[in-house]
């Protein structure tokens, strides 16, 4: 077991603080971001490395589910993790009283009589607008409280949205497709990743709602593109990890992906490979977390499928359509006729990274 799991919860008055408690427990487990999400992943709980990977690069308080899921993976006693979260919402508790006061002085401020001579005309004050592109997490400045961020992450979002439809507006008339037109809830018509805000947030909740689960924190994040590929791979549909109107409207449906657990993925694998059970799970779990939809994009741009990940060249090879890809009986069986020609695993790289 890591030291670290093991220490008492050190004292942490701020979210860049606690956030640097969070660093050393990761750092001091020895493990990496992938064996951190497969330990997490063996403990109940979903957390994909870039979550993690973008939780500790930033100086905002993360959610509790992403600590208990990184302190669950690293080994804390039950009653340590318990002790973390108070801490935390100790510290969200006074980032919101802040907030507060902050709006209360304002208010009082504003409504301060003067004593000023004869009133003048008064000087407008310009603030600058907000980007209409949201910064991603890691270039948030740490000493902006998080109630705040998010209003400002709103604003953004807001004038996206409204610059967005009218520029589909225009389009409209040169024969756009109707499917590019934005949906009247005020939301852009394409969604793609990078994006923040509720339009993000309903997005996600559709692809739960389908059977993909995933984070639902409003952040199109790589996460939300794996699973929106895997729902395009599903559905016959183009693949392009982007939301546009036709996405929106398949999510709109009935459709749902089969229902396909951890254990149920990790009971088929071993009755698929009985000579070596328990070495044929172990790397299903590393490659995938015996996740059936797991996507997974290289730098490149190339792309794995399934339990077993195969690639874009693989199935090229065999013959096979990302669709039979994700299915877990043929992927499973797929590895399973490697296994029988080479003898072995060493066909799959389960190297962890870094």
């Amino acid at each position: 077991m890591d030291d670290a799991a093991l220490d008492p919860v050190p004292s942490a008055s701020t979210a860049g603080e606690y956030v640097a408690l969070l660093r050393e427990v990761r750092r001091r487990s020895g493990l990496t971001y992938r064996e951190i999400t497969r330990r997490a992943s063996a403990t109940g709980h979903w957390l994909p490395a870039s979550t993690l990977a973008t939780m500790l690069g930033r100086s905002t308080l993360p959610r509790e589910r992403v600590v208990v899921a990184l302190l669950a993976a690293c080994g804390t006693p039950e009653g340590e993790v318990e002790r973390w979260l108070a801490v935390r919402r100790d510290i969200e508790a006074h980032l919101g009283e802040r907030d507060h006061v902050a709006g209360q002085e304002a208010q009082t401020t504003m409504a301060r009589p003067t004593d000023a001579a004869p009133p003048v005309d008064p000087v407008p004050s310009h603030s600058p607008a907000p980007s209409a592109e949201p910064d991603p997490p890691t270039s948030v400045p740490p000493e902006v409280p998080r109630p705040a961020r998010r209003r400002l992450r709103l604003a953004a979002l807001a004038l996206l949205a409204v610059l967005t439809a009218g520029a589909a507006g225009t389009l409209l008339s040169r024969d756009t497709p109707t499917a590019d037109v934005a949906p009247t809830d005020g939301c852009p018509a394409v969604l793609r990743q990078g994006m923040y805000g509720p339009c993000v947030q309903g997005l996600q909740e559709r692809l739960v709602a389908g059977g993909l689960f995933l984070p639902v924190d409003g952040w199109f994040g790589p996460d939300t593109t794996s699973r929106l590929i895997a729902f395009q791979a599903l559905g016959g549909l183009p693949v392009s990890g982007i939301a546009d109107g036709q996405v929106l409207d398949e999510l709109s449906g009935d459709r749902v992906a089969a229902r396909w657990p951890q254990e149920r993925v990790g009971t088929y694998v071993r009755k698929a490979f009985p000579e070596d059970p328990a070495a044929a799970v172990d790397v299903a779990r590393c490659l995938s977390g015996l996740d059936p939809y797991r996507v997974e994009i290289a730098a490149d741009g190339s792309r794995r499928w399934g339990v077993f990940q195969f690639s874009d060249m693989e199935l090229s090879r065999l013959g096979v359509d990302r669709r039979t890809a994700l299915e877990p009986v043929w992927n499973v069986r797929a590895a399973r006729d490697v296994w029988l020609r080479t003898g072995s695993f060493a066909r799959w790289d389960c190297t962890p990274l870094p």
